[in-house]
This record gives structure tokens, sequence and C-alpha cells, in this order.
């Protein structure tokens, strides 16, 4: 039998095609609504809590990427298993524990605006069936469509692999907080790309995602006081650049 060609071969089971359309939607150009919020990093700088690239890094090393393995990355993983699975109910649900555990209004809001934000481009620019579907059952529920809820679906619709989503999650997190610090810490594109390499660093980031794996539903949690103080002083503070 003569050897099967390229052209012949699917070449989504060899060859990381799904890559691109996971790159245009972590792509700054994506309008996701990030580059409007802070995520209560404004208001620790103005606290004096995070002070000059040393302290965005140790921010984020003991207070960012600690809540992403513990709260959202495993809720991540199971919002996009719910939607491989098109479990409309499960999804409502773990909808509205992402939202209560954002203790801060304007966090929580920040994360429904975000989340509704995808679900549109889900409709417009993939057309996928099974998002809409979960929007028009979130407007009846009264859900919140949170970011997490809305990447899982977006994730699942992309074909992406849960560990890719997580890693894609983590990165875009950790350069939301670098892409605010311009203009917060005045720090430039070479300190910020390094904070990035710093957080990425293949083996922790690998071992940050495993972790997360391990954590069950009943388990996922986060409780960080200082920062939900400073995003709830965020909301009446006299001057601001970020809306969260």
């Amino acid at each position: 039998m003569a050897p099967t060609t390229i052209e012949e071969r699917d070449l989504s089971h060899e060859s990381p095609i799904w890559l691109a359309s996971l790159l245009q939607t972590t792509d700054s150009l994506f309008p996701s609504g990030g580059y409007a919020h802070s995520y209560g990093l404004e208001q620790m700088v103005d606290m004096g809590r995070v002070q000059g690239r040393e302290g965005l890094e140790r921010f984020l090393r003991d207070d960012v990427l600690p809540a992403m393995e513990r709260l959202e990355l495993p809720y991540l993983r199971l919002c996009h298993e719910a939607a491989n699975n098109e479990d409309l109910q499960t999804l409502l649900e773990l909808d509205e524990e992402i939202a209560a555990w954002k203790l801060c209004r304007e966090i929580r809001e920040a994360g429904e605006s975000q989340g509704r934000q995808l679900l549109r481009m889900l409709d417009q620019i993939f057309d996928h069936d099974f998002a809409r579907r979960f929007a028009r059952e979130a407007a009846e529920h009264g859900a919140s469509c949170q970011q997490i809820t809305a990447c899982g679906i977006l994730r699942s619709a992309q074909g992406i692999s849960v560990e890719a989503g997580l890693a894609a999650w983590v990165y875009q997190g950790v350069s939301n907080f670098c892409a605010a610090s311009v203009k917060l810490l005045r720090l430039g594109e070479v300190a910020c790309q390094r904070i990035i390499s710093s957080c990425l660093e293949p083996k922790a980031l690998s071992d940050l995602v495993r972790r997360s794996l391990k954590v069950e539903r009943n388990a996922a949690g986060w409780f960080n006081p200082v920062l939900d103080v400073a995003s709830a002083r965020h909301e009446t503070a006299f001057s601001r650049l970020f809306i969260s």
C-alpha cells in the first residue's frame, strides 16, 4: 500500500492546527475587553502594596498564580469539560459558583462583562450553536456569564485540549497584569516580557497546571482579603485609569 500523502491525512490529529485559533483568541487584537481592567492592581499600586518590577513579579507569584492554581484553573477545567459534554445545567451551576467566589462587586461585574463579550464573539465569529444555547439559558436564569465560564465554552468550541486552555489562561492573566503595569508602574516592554517569561518558565508552568488538575470541585477556592479590599476601594477612588 502506498504511503498516505499529506493531503490525505487528517492533520488535526498530527499537528497543532488548533494553535492558530488559540493564538487568535489570546492576541491583544481579539476584543476580550481585558485592556480596560487592572483586576485590582491599580489600587494595590495606590496603596503601596505593589511597587516597581520586583514588586509586580512578587505580586504575581505570591497572589495571582496561587489563585489561578486553586480557583481559576480548576473552574476553567470544569467548564471546559461541561462544554465538551454540552451539559448546560452543570455550566450554569459552575457559573454561579464562580460569581460567588468573586466577593468584590467590581471584580464580579468585570468577569461578567468579559464573559458576555466572549459569548458575543463566539456567536459572531465562530458561529457556535452550543454557545448560543448557553447564552439563551443564562439569560432565562439570570446567570452572570462569568469570563471563566465563557472561556471554557470557547476552548471547547476551538477543539483545544484542557491543558493547553489552562496554559493559555495563565499567559493571558499574567500578560493582562503586565499590560496594566505599563500605565501604573511605568514599566517598559522589556521589563514586562522578562516578568512574563519568569512566570511562564516551562517547568513552573507545567507544575502549576498539573497541580490545578488535581483540585476537585468541592475543594476549589482561594481567598485573598488584601486584593479584595483593594478592589473594593478602587470602586470609590477619586480618580482611576481602569474599570476594575
